[in-house]
């Protein structure tokens, strides 16, 4: 057992006692044969009381519902409010996730799935809206900052108990913070524009996942105080698609007010669905379930699992027919709906996100190409200009040629990994210059830049590969960190400076040079590596050129 496991679960496999007021005890076994005593907290929530476990002087819930089921006429709408319960409902395990579609045996045995570690699996239903809550303390005024993950996997799948590297026992336990984390309704379920054939009720149907992030926020500001935490102070941030969860919630009118700092993590969510794009994609799924133009009702009662293999059939279809423009066959957002009134921050920054400090991270590899395919790490210049001119065309040449200026010491595959990642840095960046730009409250910008050791370094510093960090999970996670000194250091450095910048709005602190806030004339970036310091925007100068090259 790994020191981290070690500190999260106590000396023995259950065994960790904590005198508590409101706090049962149950007795299990562990492997060496003699009873246990295990703390099962109880917390008296809005709606009725819930019974978690204690372990490591962390209280966890979960599963906890924070909203009734969007079933029926609810389905695509707002989900109905949460019904109050009586007696003690048990907190212990993760609850259902929405329906969605499974992941595939080869995918299941890919070197990615093995990094990534997804964790436990739940059963798919669509009473799937819980919260899942870790916090040192109840109900004793300790004014916590409060945590709210999104999880990744874009708006069209996941969960919020997907990835083992979130989970929230360390990083409250190490930084007295309150960590929650979400399901919500994602793909079909969460985001079918159907504005133009259901009449106003469906305005915002495209953006139901989202609305449902909104009511678990407000069910967060009215338990806050007791899980410990302060309802004047919650931080909402994500990786891939929970970044773009989180830039999108900015731009909310119904948002404003519930959340009062937001950190992004390699996923931006700059634009959205405009209503025609959401409604070609809604088209193309109801013509794959053969449901009639216009009819709601057949939509809002066909079995869930027709409608997400006829979203994933509508999803190919436009991909085949649009493949240079693959964003409008994504299930996401809408904009131009009384939810989401305009673009989040396609050409500047929303107004009322000016007073959310925040904070934007990539990391140097999004693009990793050699993690399912070893053999990728022998390219030549040549077959890597000849991958590139498929994807980018005859900008692919000069594309290579300022890269290797930029970067002289990069290897062939190196060099794609680069090029490949360019979205993400320019999206990051133009992100920080409109908050920058808008003044008011500060952006401060990172990359994540430490190469893994598994698999013989070949992920390098990978699409995901800096959740264990910000969480202090890099020895429960070692699969993607080899559990090793170097990993440990960089997380106690990475989870305090996400705890103090829920804290307070400013990362500054021990382990950390002087980190400044992104403005257009100092364009300073932290790169979190074995030695962390700020730097003038790493990659800036090549995507400069990117931005001239490649549309």
């Amino acid at each position: 057992m790994t020191p981290s496991r070690r500190n999260l679960f106590g000396a023995a496999a259950c065994g960790v006692i904590v005198a508590t007021t409101g706090m049962t005890r149950a007795g299990l076994r562990d492997d060496s044969g003699p009873t246990l005593a295990m703390v099962l907290p109880v917390a008296h929530t809005t709606h009725g009381a819930v019974q978690g476990i204690t372990r490591g002087g962390v209280h966890s819930f979960k599963g906890i519902p924070y909203a009734d089921a969007p079933v029926g006429n609810y389905r695509f709408l707002r989900a109905p409010p949460l019904t109050r319960w009586e007696g003690r409902r048990n907190a212990f395990n993760y609850g259902p996730i929405c329906p969605q579609s499974a992941v595939s045996q080869d995918e299941a045995q890919s070197e990615w799935s093995f990094l990534i570690q997804k964790g436990p699996v739940t059963v798919q239903s669509e009473d799937c809206l819980r919260i899942n809550v870790w916090t040192p303390g109840l109900s004793d005024g300790g004014k916590r900052p409060i945590m709210l993950w999104l999880h990744p996997n874009g708006f069209m799948s996941g969960s919020g108990h997907e990835y083992l590297a979130s989970d929230g026992a360390n990083l409250a336990a190490t930084q007295d913070v309150v960590v929650a984390r979400i399901n919500h309704r994602v793909g079909v379920m969460g985001h079918l524009h159907l504005a133009d054939v259901g009449g106003t009720n469906f305005d915002d149907s495209g953006n139901a996942g989202m609305l449902d992030i909104i009511d678990a926020l407000t069910w967060l500001g009215e338990n806050a105080e007791t899980f410990g935490g302060d309802p004047g102070n919650i931080t909402v941030f994500g990786q891939s698609g929970g970044g773009s969860k989180t830039t999108v919630l900015m731009a909310m009118p119904q948002a404003k007010g519930l959340f009062h700092k937001a950190i992004s993590q390699s996923g931006f969510g700059l634009k959205v669905h405009s209503p025609a794009s959401a409604h070609a994609l809604a088209h193309a799924t109801m013509r794959s379930l053969g449901s009639l133009e216009g009819d709601v009702s057949t939509l809002q009662t066909a079995p869930a699992s027709g409608l997400v293999e006829a979203s994933l059939a509508a999803w190919y279809a436009i991909r085949r027919s649009d493949p240079d423009n693959p964003p409008s066959a994504y299930w996401q957002p809408v904009s131009g709906v009384p939810s989401l009134p305009a673009q989040p921050f396609a050409d500047t920054a929303p107004e009322q996100a000016r007073d959310i400090p925040m904070m934007v991270m990539t990391v140097r590899n999004e693009s990793s190409p050699s993690i399912d395919a070893p053999e990728n790490e022998a390219l030549t210049w040549d077959e890597v200009r000849s991958r590139l001119a498929a994807q980018i065309g005859d900008v692919a040449g000069p594309a290579v040629e300022v890269t290797r200026q930029v970067y002289p010491s990069a290897t062939p595959l190196d060099t794609l990994s680069i090029i490949q990642g360019r979205t993400f840095r320019i999206a990051a960046r133009d992100l920080c210059e409109r908050k920058a730009e808008q003044g008011g409250a500060p952006v401060y910008k990172a990359q994540f830049a430490w190469d893994t050791p598994v698999f013989s370094g070949r992920p390098r510093a990978f699409h995901t590969s800096d959740i264990p960090f910000v969480f202090n999970n890099t020895d429960l996670c070692d699969q993607a960190t080899g559990g090793v000194d170097a990993a440990r250091r960089l997380a106690a450095t990475m989870s305090a400076a996400w705890a103090r910048f829920a804290r307070t709005g400013n990362p500054n602190g021990p382990g950390l040079s002087s980190w400044k806030p992104f403005n257009q004339v100092q364009r300073s970036t932290m790169v979190f590596s074995d030695r962390c310091q700020q730097t003038d925007d790493p990659g800036d100068e090549i995507d400069q050129v990117f931005r001239r090259l490649i549309r």
